[in-house]
């Protein structure tokens, strides 16, 4: 990738909020070293390297997964019978898609903000934290995705969109030493 393209790109995952401060070195490079041809698909994934951010009593994971082509959003929306057919394979197992990718493709206010976008590209991230429940025994995680789209002001519905696929989980202890996570919903994961 060009090197002043993944600066602006590197900057805006800067600028993103909610998130630690990203390694700037660490992406830079990782975008620069990834080839991103000219190509009719959606998104170019990338070798996903991690940061990771260590503090008293969490930790914190940050890493880029997708280099997503922004002139070819559009061509990558879902229809209305395209969005029916993909949550049904997803429920039955069959879907060869990313459900992530899927709810993105099928937000037509983020395919749109992505195809008006100035820059060629935009990245699809992940941040994960892992801390303690307030008794400071059982291990809880949350995994949100980061959608870098350079340029926009108003993130409000890129924030919406990445709270709602973000999931929530805890480990158990499988059998008193075998670690488990189960998923579990909002509302637990913050009242512990």
């Amino acid at each position: 990738m060009d090197r002043k393209i993944a600066e602006t790109l590197v900057v805006e995952l800067g600028s993103h909020g909610s998130l630690i401060v990203p390694d700037k070195e660490l992406f830079l490079n990782e975008l620069v070293s990834t080839d991103v041809p000219e190509s009719p698909e959606f998104y170019q994934k990338l070798p996903g390297k991690q940061q990771q951010v260590v503090e008293s009593d969490r930790y914190h994971y940050l890493s880029l997964r997708k280099v997503i082509r922004n002139r070819n959003a559009r061509a990558y929306q879902l229809s209305g019978l395209r969005k029916l057919y993909e949550t049904i394979a997803s429920a039955v197992g069959v879907s060869s898609t990313d459900p992530l990718d899927r709810n993105l493709r099928a937000d037509s206010t983020l395919i749109e903000i992505m195809a008006s976008c100035s820059e060629p590209f935009s990245l699809l991230g992940e941040f994960q934290s892992h801390d303690y429940d307030y008794a400071g025994e059982t291990l809880r995680m949350r995994t949100r995705p980061v959608l870098v789209i350079p340029g926009v002001k108003y993130m409000k519905h890129i924030y919406s969109w990445e709270e709602a696929n973000s999931t929530f989980e805890k480990e158990y202890k499988l059998l008193g030493i075998l670690p488990w996570q189960k998923k579990i919903n909002p509302q637990e994961y913050y009242s512990n």
